[in-house]
């Protein structure tokens, strides 16, 4: 991980503050079946910079994440908004800020992806709900133009027991999928066992992959 510091001038109240720029990220392992990464949750979140004033939140401080109906500083006093700063921790605080911003941006897609994110880093009670959220997300504004992401989904609704629909998920990914790619097969028919055994649990890729 190559980290610096920089000073940035925040969008929103326009004070001047020293942030943290993660230059790079490295995972060393396999991922679980959702994406999260092993041994790495301190970098989850971490490149989003979140002002000490105002507590505005975005990968990059000094600019306003752009909207069609809203200038940004008119969406940070809304109570959505602020019931976040209230009422959550850092990291999670700071992902789920960036999240509801790319919401209400119509930004359908990076807003479900940053909602996965806010369920690696918090709790399992409220991972639920954020992954729920996100799947949500993807299934009503994402899917009509999107399907490169569906093992992801699958994993996601298995984990909250939705095994019916996570197998309607594989079976897509599978048909889409070039026979030559062996490995993502392997990993299609290993969600698949999952989703017929009916667990719910955490899996890794590593499990599947144990000779890399």
């Amino acid at each position: 991980m190559k980290v610096v510091k920089n000073k940035y001038k925040c969008v929103i109240c326009k004070q001047e503050n020293e942030y943290l720029d993660y230059m790079s990220f490295y995972s060393r392992g396999h991922a679980d079946f959702d994406g999260k990464p092993v041994n790495s949750m301190a970098g989850i979140g971490a490149a989003i910079m979140e002002c000490p004033n105002c507590h505005y939140a975005n990968y990059k401080i000094d600019e306003a994440i752009e909207n069609r109906f809203y200038k940004n500083p008119d969406l940070w006093n809304l109570s959505d908004f602020q019931n976040i700063i209230k009422n959550y921790p850092d990291p999670l605080r700071k992902i789920l800020l960036v999240a509801l911003q790319y919401e209400h941006n119509l930004d359908h897609i990076r807003a479900y992806k940053t909602y996965i994110l806010a369920s690696w880093v918090a709790d399992e009670k409220e991972a639920s709900e954020f992954r729920r959220k996100a799947l949500s997300i993807f299934i009503n504004k994402v899917l009509p133009g999107r399907n490169d992401d569906y093992l992801q989904i699958a994993d996601m609704l298995r984990q909250e027991k939705e095994f019916d629909i996570a197998k309607c998920f594989t079976t897509a990914v599978q048909e889409l999928t070039d026979r030559d790619h062996e490995k993502q097969l392997e990993a299609i028919n290993a969600e698949e066992n999952f989703i017929i055994n009916q667990d719910s649990t955490r899996h890794n890729l590593g499990e599947i992959f144990k000779k890399e």
